[in-house]
């Protein structure tokens, strides 16, 4: 089929995800449509369509490079508007299931900032950006086909209701037989069920439309099989406050995090810095032992973790938020991937393909890791290539590996999980490996140099396998574990 050169994007939700991808395809089409349930706020605010912002976010490394990639200067802004830059492991009192690691001169560095800080500074980018619109306050409800579709049906084109020149649509049928090629969405506006669908024509279609994405149904309803799916589930739940610290309540630290240690503690613990001198609390809990969202109970659930360092800290200060809880932490995949059939300018990304239990902090870094990917490999597509077929796919797949990988390996080995999938003996002989490798970097600052890495997405995880790591965590360092706070590094 002969390839037509897009003219219009249409990418749904308004997610960090869904804000990155319409970036990278801005630079590919004429113009970018981005649909989302919500109406963006006018400052920093935490959206209904992001319950989870309510909660501890992470931009690793990997993360932070993809994002000033797509967005030069993005990182300084957000260091402008407050966020707090926090040395890795130098500035983190880690008190992991074998004790508390060495701070060892840092390698990595994160950024402290809530989500809200992040999702508006991205915003505020593409609000600016004469190509991206966005369509608030619509949800949408299927795909259309790229075949002709009635005359007298309702369109939406990317700039007046009335308007249906919004795409040329890319015809044809899917690669590897099934049903059409994508030729846009349907859509109506949120909260209106009875309402009448609109159709919003596109060339190409991105679902960024999280864990509740519903493009398996979509893709059944155009002729296509329905995705197969792998979960892993801890049954971890976790709850979050802000607060306001005295400076006497804080150390020389900024950040601290405890491991559970199950069975004979299934409690963790994340305090860290935000913008507006705030600091973030999660508290996390496997199985029926879940943080409550009553203040006095939250409180005493933190005097109950495995090292009261953090409820000294807070006893110190005030709340500055009210208690949110969080439940959807398992790791779900949907193997779009691997489909024999696709349709042509169709593409799943972030959550809506592949998400992680949240407590790894990696979900916005894939997100922009992915965003990133897309345009190398639209700019790499020979002449005359659809502009998004399966390969596309794939190689929205592989960026999330990585942390899929990381992400169910650990969560895997906890006695609450649950998991549709078995572990072989190499992968139970690979979670001992990962155990001792934990342990060995507590100590071991080059252990820990290269665990780092492959936790911020830098690095695979087959680093790890290389003889002289594998020497150094098989032998051990000699030394005492920490069962004490360490200090920093002179």
């Amino acid at each position: 089929m002969p390839a037509v050169q897009p003219r219009h994007a249409v990418v749904v939700g308004g997610s960090l995800a869904g804000m990155c991808v319409a970036r990278a395809l801005a630079d590919h089409v004429e113009r970018v449509t981005v649909v989302d349930r919500d109406r963006f706020p006018d400052g920093p605010e935490v959206r209904g369509g992001v319950p989870q912002a309510h909660h501890l976010h992470v931009l690793v490394t990997a993360g932070q490079r993809a994002l000033d990639r797509l967005f030069p200067g993005i990182l300084d802004e957000l260091h402008k508007a407050g966020a707090v830059p926090v040395e890795v492991p130098t500035d983190v009192l880690y008190l992991t299931a074998t004790g508390w690691r060495q701070r060892f001169p840092a390698t990595h560095r994160l950024i402290g900032a809530s989500r809200e800080l992040i999702d508006w500074t991205v915003y505020q980018r593409l609000s600016t950006d004469e190509r991206i619109r966005f369509l608030p306050a619509h949800e949408v409800v299927g795909l259309l086909p790229a075949a002709p579709r009635a005359a007298d049906a309702a369109r939406i084109d990317d700039s007046t209701p009335n308007d249906d020149s919004g795409g040329s649509g890319s015809g044809g049928s899917g690669s590897g037989g099934g049903g059409p090629a994508v030729g846009g969405v349907r859509l109506r506006p949120r909260g209106d069920a009875a309402g009448a669908e609109t159709e919003l024509v596109a060339d190409l279609v991105v679902d960024a439309s999280g864990r509740g994405s519903r493009a398996g149904e979509w893709l059944t309803t155009l002729g296509y099989p329905a995705p197969e799916e792998t979960r892993i589930d801890s049954r971890l739940g976790y709850a979050s406050r802000r607060y306001v610290l005295p400076d006497s309540a804080v150390g020389d630290w900024k950040n601290i995090l405890i491991m559970p240690d199950p069975p004979r503690s299934g409690r963790g613990a994340v305090l860290y810095p935000i913008e507006n001198d705030r600091w973030m609390l999660t508290l996390g809990g496997l199985g029926e032992d879940r943080p409550p969202t009553d203040a006095e109970e939250f409180l005493d659930y933190t005097r109950g973790l495995r090292s009261t360092i953090i409820y000294d800290v807070i006893s110190q200060g005030r709340p500055d938020s009210a208690i949110h809880g969080y439940l959807r932490t398992s790791n779900h995949r949907r193997h779009f991937e691997t489909m024999r059939s696709w349709p042509l300018g169709f593409l799943v990304v972030g959550d809506a393909a592949c998400c992680f239990n949240p407590v790894y902090g990696q979900g916005m870094s894939v997100a922009a890791q992915t965003a990133v990917a897309l345009d190398e490999h639209l700019r790499a597509r020979p002449a005359g290539a659809p502009p998004l077929d399966h390969t596309a796919q794939v190689v929205a797949a592989r960026c999330a590996s990585v942390a899929w990988l990381i992400a169910t390996g650990a969560d895997s080995r906890l006695p609450t999980a649950t998991t549709s999938t078995r572990p072989g003996l190499r992968d139970r002989l690979s979670h001992q490996y990962l155990s001792r490798a934990s342990d060995v970097a507590n100590r071991d600052p080059y252990v820990c140099e290269v665990l780092t890495d492959v936790m911020h997405l830098v690095a695979p995880p087959t680093v790890l396998t290389r003889p002289k790591v594998m020497a150094r965590v098989l032998r051990g360092r000699p030394g005492p574990r920490l069962w004490t706070p360490p200090e920093r590094p002179a």
